[in-house]
């Protein structure tokens, strides 16, 4: 049975979760909408508005009657700080993203760095958080399986074996989420696209390295038992992992796309298939299609979509993950 404090931090995230959309509430629109009673939600905006988490400001509503405190999160409160690593056509990208409590763009810079171990993401990771001090939360997206926070399988072989959750968490005092870049992406399609209740799966089909996909099965994303899930690298290509990878030009990557689409559709039967990476074209898809049909009945074939790009997903994706995992403070 939960205590008196833990009802208090599990009904303040509800708050804060309502307050992301960077909206003012009142605390009757609050109460409302969160199922508490407007007695509570005063005590809680109250407290979060000494913290200095949340503002309220006096408005008159509906220019009649008496004014009424509106209440939304303080964008300069606390930064989310989230890193992806990269390895793109060949070169190491390290971008560093920070966020502010409703998912503000505050800061963006890329790096290319010849080297991209540890060391290196502890580098970059200290220089973001000396020029915004007030982060609270630090989110990294990797090209690899991040089991327990291990690096594992990556396409940085420097990073290879890295307990690199635990000796950032270490390092900078602040609670790390990790998970490979893929999982970030399907998500924050998820949320922004108005996919809920959907069963998402992303493609990706980048040049030089081999391909990921992640699946989100209505508001989860399918990590699998250590977050191997969704490797189709791995699949049986009749070919080595080097060949496959010679083979991933254009245009001989089409035969193993098909493969892999149709693997994911019989297996997962997502409501979308989305399909990225420098591989693929929007023309791409129809092919992709008809392959697929000679397969797969067409009753059961998802809704295919093409994105060309998905920076802005990725970063989403950081986002929510941010906020759906923040620990409730006092």
């Amino acid at each position: 049975m939960e205590d008196a404090a833990g009802i208090k931090r599990a009904n303040k995230a509800r708050i804060r979760k309502l307050l992301v959309s960077g909206q003012g509430c009142t605390k009757q629109q609050i109460a409302r909408l969160t199922g508490l009673s407007v007695a509570s939600c005063n005590t809680y905006l109250n407290e979060m508005e000494a913290a200095g988490e949340v503002l309220g400001e006096k408005r008159r509503l509906h220019d009649v009657g008496r004014s009424a405190a509106v209440y939304r999160l303080n964008e300069e409160f606390e930064s989310i700080l989230c890193v992806a690593l990269a390895l793109l056509g060949g070169r190491r990208v390290v971008r560093t993203e920070v966020l502010s409590p409703t998912g503000a763009l505050r800061h963006r810079e890329e790096r290319f760095p010849p080297r991209l171990d540890a060391a290196a993401v502890e580098k970059e990771i200290g220089a973001a958080l000396a020029r915004f001090p007030n982060t609270g939360r630090i989110v990294v997206g990797t090209p690899s399986v991040a089991e327990n926070g291990v690096v594992r399988h990556s396409d940085l072989p420097e990073l290879e074996g890295a307990p690199l959750r635990a000796m950032l968490e270490e390092r900078f005092r602040l609670p790390v989420f990790l998970a490979n870049d893929m999982h970030y992406k399907a998500y924050g399609y998820y949320r922004q696209a108005g996919a809920a209740g959907e069963i998402v799966t992303l493609m990706n089909y980048p040049a030089g390295v081999l391909p990921g996909t992640a699946t989100v099965y209505r508001g989860t994303v399918l990590t699998g038992r250590n977050l191997f899930a969704g490797m189709v690298g791995f699949l049986d290509y009749g070919m080595t992992p080097a060949q496959q990878i010679e083979r991933l030009r254009r245009p001989t990557a089409r035969p193993l796309v098909e493969q892999a689409a149709v693997a994911l559709i019989s297996i997962l039967n997502p409501h979308r298939l989305l399909f990225t990476g420098d591989l693929l074209e929007e023309s791409d898809l129809e092919p992709i299609r008809a392959a697929c049909l000679r397969c797969i009945p067409k009753e059961y074939m998802p809704d295919f979509v093409f994105l060309p790009d998905t920076e802005m997903y990725y970063r989403m994706g950081m986002y929510w993950t941010a906020v759906d995992r923040k620990e409730p403070t006092e």
